[in-house]
């Protein structure tokens, strides 16, 4: 068992790191004077729990070199071990059980943002913090930020590769250590950046502050049951202005860091070169076009302004599987159309190296592009050698083979994930459909309605909170745990 207790042993490193976290919504619930209400315990008890832990598992574990699949296992039993955890407070400090606390801390940190909470306008501000950290934190990986922190001397870079979708896979500088802190350095810089956007804008400092940290991160939490909407409800002074701030920043969390590293240093012949980067921009560009013309009956009632801007702000939220919404998408304000786009906007998610969530943009052009390989190579003459090229570049077999394997088990799982829905629910197809899409995807909106979500048994939470987790690691690192080799 000396993979288990190399895990073990990782693992425990991140628990300690952990810990201070834990402790931070204690600053925010000192702030606001809410100490007597929620006291110290509901967040020292985790901070604890998670210290202590931390350091059995390092003095007890010895670390060897991690293989691809320790790495794998070790990101996975993480991500569990962590919302365990991180649920703590929740259940301490809200009328709620553990297993609805465990689903929206999973729905945190795998930056999902479908909630069980109800009344989020009156939640304590420490709480309503705690719910934007772990989305900020599992943004570009629970890992990345604490290889980062706690392993600065000797980074195993299997770690890294376990969440490498959010993290770019391709480095920012040749160490390791130098891309996260590039990688971290942009994450936070345009995380500042928007919250004081829309602090200049009028949101008092504690919602910008939450709504930047559930933006960048595409997760979607915000500190109003309206969501985004809440501001023209509000009848907020500059509520347009804060909504196309959101799509800006929804946008860039959504586009590969790496795009922005080349923006930052004027490399304009590699974003010009970019395909992710122009299939990206296509498809948020086709898919508002199509929502607007197809749910026209809302001009009616809001001029066309407020109709295009609804339709890319929902466009851009469900691509970049952020889900903030400023109407509900289920509703009448669209059509029958505009929900099928937005099913499968859910289904292809964001660009590889964001902080987005599903199948991935690139993904998808790889496998356009091997069908169109395919029907070329009909044409050809065997002996002929024309391999396949992205950005110039030729594609190895089995980064063909891991693209084909990831979309096969994410068919596979949505089909599987609709059908436990259905028989453990009373939704109808498109309902049961949505919500594991949701939940694959790390989206937040489905078409299951609220009253009708928050009623699901404990059966269909512990699926979604599996998909969540399998969407996040794109499902490979959650199967790997079940493989003897790994842990012997």
């Amino acid at each position: 068992m000396k993979n288990l207790s190399t895990v073990l042993h990782y693992l425990g490193i991140v628990l300690i790191a952990f810990a201070f976290l834990q402790a931070l919504p204690l600053i925010i619930s000192v702030i606001y004077l809410e100490t007597v209400e929620f006291p110290f315990r509901i967040y020292v008890i985790p901070a604890a729990l998670s210290a202590a832990l931390g350091v059995g598992l390092v003095t007890l574990c010895r670390a060897r070199p991690l293989t691809g699949g320790s790495a794998m296992a070790t990101a996975a039993l993480g991500w569990f071990t962590l919302s365990l955890i991180g649920a703590v407070p929740y259940w301490l400090a809200l009328d709620v059980t553990f297993l609805d606390a465990l689903f929206e801390t999973v729905s945190g940190f795998t930056t999902t943002g479908t909630t069980l909470f109800v009344g989020l306008d009156g939640l304590p501000h420490s709480i309503l913090f705690w719910r934007a950290l772990t989305q900020w934190i599992g943004g570009l990986g629970i890992f990345t930020l604490f290889l980062l922190v706690a392993l600065r001397g000797g980074l195993p870079y299997g770690l890294y590769l376990a969440e490498s979708h959010k993290a770019a896979s391709k480095r920012f500088a040749p160490g390791l250590l130098s891309s996260l802190r590039i990688l971290w350095a942009i994450y936070g810089g345009l995380t500042l950046a928007c919250a004081v956007a829309l602090w200049a804008e009028g949101l008092d400092l504690f919602d910008a502050a939450v709504h930047a940290l559930t933006t960048l991160s595409t997760g979607g939490f915000s500190t109003h049951d309206a969501s985004i909407g809440y501001f023209a409800q509000a009848g907020h002074k500059h509520y347009v202005a804060i909504e196309y701030t959101i799509i800006v920043f929804m946008f860039l969390g959504g586009t590969s860091f790496l795009v922005h590293w080349n923006l930052l240093h004027r490399r304009w012949k590699s974003l010009w070169r970019n395909m992710e980067l122009r299939l990206w921009i296509l498809l948020l560009l086709g898919a508002t076009l199509l929502v607007a013309v197809k749910s026209g009956s809302f001009i009616q009632t809001h001029g066309l302004h407020d109709h295009v801007r609804t339709s890319l702000f929902h466009v851009v939220s469900i691509a970049t599987t952020t889900g903030f919404a400023t109407q509900d998408v289920a509703g009448a304000a669209f059509s029958p159309v505009a929900k099928q786009v937005f099913l499968l906007l859910m289904v292809i998610g964001g660009c590889v190296g964001s902080t987005g969530g599903g199948v991935k943009v690139l993904r998808i052009g790889v496998l356009g592009k091997l069908l169109w390989h395919q029907l070329g190579s009909i044409s050809r003459s065997p002996r002929e050698v024309n391999p396949l090229l992205i950005d110039g570049e030729s594609i190895r077999p089995e980064e063909i083979q891991r693209t084909a394997a990831i979309v096969f088990a994410w068919l596979a799982l949505l089909a599987l994930g609709g059908l436990l829905t259905g028989l453990l629910t009373d939704f109808g197809p498109l309902e049961s459909a949505s919500g594991m899409f949701s939940a694959l995807g790390n989206i937040g909106p489905s078409y299951i309605p609220l009253e009708g979500f928050a009623s699901i048994g404990a059966g269909v939470k512990v699926w979604y909170i599996l998909a969540m987790v399998a969407g996040r690691l794109e499902i490979l690192p959650l199967l790997v745990i079940f493989s003897r080799r790994v842990w012997t």
